[in-house]
């Protein structure tokens, strides 16, 4: 059984974002800390959807936690490897996201499982595109998907799938799981949870990856480099608008390969962007992406930034 979560669209005139951190060790108790940081940020106005990662053990009831918080708003996400902030690399704790759209857009969540990744990815882009009847055929806009290992590249597997179904204009972001567990409301354990905003709300996506370059591998210097580009082009890609939100994901096999560099990383990252700036992230066992310049790709050490700004005129 599956079940999907699309609520219309909250009136205003920009696109709001909010972001709570907890470093609690228990993960349940972590969500509704950070669920409440991330609601006091919003003031009045309503989260469309959350996102909802954690680190360390994965939570017993994720959505719950966070709903007793924040009330009916749906969730995805899943159990990472280990959250990025601007307080260092967290190990245990939890992050939450809280979208609330413009006017004029529409938010879609699915958590979906099935005896795949590939038919789970297929049945998430099926609920999602039936909650908006009104949109084109190819929607446009921005996603975020959460899936659990299945064998091979879970991340590559889920996008192919997603994408028959939504169409090339959904630029996505699609985290493989280390923590092993998908987080969004379904009758049965989710192998997949999406969140997408269909709006031509500016986004834009960076890539770089640790792939060897005449046989050599990258060293953290050469990576530290590549992050710094990444950024620069996920930001380029909103043509002069402000980032409302910024979110870096990076595979744990660049991590291992930064070593101590993995702080001189995030500063590079950050150090474009203005220190009012929301951007965090957090580490999976793989990430790919589809959009506008990033293919999906096998390559090792993968790094992913998103930006997401206000509706393009």
């Amino acid at each position: 059984m599956l079940d999907t979560e699309t609520p219309q669209a909250q009136l205003g005139s920009k696109l709001e974002i909010s972001i709570g951190v907890s470093v609690d060790s228990d993960p349940d108790v972590a969500i509704a800390e950070a669920a409440g940081r991330a609601g006091r940020q919003l003031g009045s106005a309503v989260a469309d959807f959350a996102i909802v990662v954690t680190a360390g053990s994965a939570a017993r009831d994720a959505v719950g936690s966070l709903r007793e918080i924040l009330g009916h708003v749906s969730v995805a996400g899943g159990a990472a490897t280990a959250l990025l902030t601007d307080h260092g690399l967290m190990k245990e704790g939890a992050l939450v996201v809280c979208v609330a759209n413009a006017d004029g857009a529409a938010s879609g969540v699915a958590a979906t499982a099935g005896r795949d990744l590939r038919d789970a990815g297929q049945a998430a882009a099926r609920l999602v595109l039936a909650g908006w009847p009104f949109r084109a055929r190819y929607p446009r806009g921005m996603a975020f998907a959460f899936a659990r290992p299945d064998g091979g590249d879970a991340a590559q597997t889920f996008l192919a799938s997603w994408r028959d179904f939504m169409g090339p204009k959904m630029r996505t972001v699609c985290s493989a799981l280390g923590g092993g567990a998908a987080y969004g409301r379904a009758a049965t354990t989710p192998l997949a949870s999406v969140a997408c905003v269909e709006a031509p709300y500016a986004s834009g996506i960076g890539y770089t990856d640790a792939a060897p370059t005449d046989g050599v591998t990258p060293t953290p210097e050469l990576l530290v480099h590549g992050a710094a580009d990444a950024m620069l082009t996920a930001i380029k890609r909103l043509e002069g608008r402000p980032p409302r939100l910024v979110l870096a994901i990076e595979s744990a096999e660049r991590q291992r390969m930064l070593g101590s560099a993995f702080a001189q990383e995030w500063a590079a990252m950050r150090g474009a962007l203005d220190e009012r700036t929301p951007c965090v992230g957090w580490v999976a066992s793989h990430v790919a992406a589809y959009g506008r310049g990033v293919q999906p790709t096998d390559a090792p050490g993968a790094l992913v930034v998103v930006t997401l700004g206000d509706t393009a005129k």
